[in-house]
């Protein structure tokens, strides 16, 4: 099974896992790391190398932010472990993708599939205003 890491700039990470869970159940192989303000870098590396070695499989990482500290310090880890894929712009459509289809796909797949989710989530709702010229049915 793929793993999960889910690292972002305060607790949006733990908050999204829940609120995934929610929807799709309890997971397991997934982790999450929340970058607090002031934490030293080395902190958070320590935090995001011990979590990505506990997690089985090719590792996922997620993040909320492409150049923000959590990117950059999972750029870093990737020397020591190649097998981690980095992810941005965490959304809870791409978590459920991820979660519903990581027993299935193959990890570039898996990868593709989560990326069009996030996509497809952003949706703006506009309102059709009756004009009058509609036929009755």
């Amino acid at each position: 099974m793929t793993g999960v890491l889910i690292c972002t700039h305060g607790n949006s990470a733990p908050e999204l896992l829940k609120t995934a869970e929610m929807i799709c159940g309890k997971q397991d192989n997934c982790q999450t790391v929340a970058f607090k303000m002031g934490e030293a870098l080395e902190e958070l590396k320590a935090e995001m190398d011990q979590k990505i070695a506990s997690l089985s499989g090719t590792v996922i990482c997620l993040v909320d932010l492409k150049g923000g500290t959590p990117f950059n310090t999972l750029i870093g880890l990737k020397e020591k472990s190649p097998a981690i894929e980095i992810i941005t712009g965490v959304n809870i459509p791409m978590l459920l993708e991820l979660f519903m289809s990581r027993n299935q796909l193959a990890p570039k797949e898996l990868i593709k599939m989560v990326i069009e989710a996030g996509k497809s989530g952003v949706y703006h709702y506009q309102e059709v205003v009756p004009t009058g010229d509609e036929e009755e049915f």
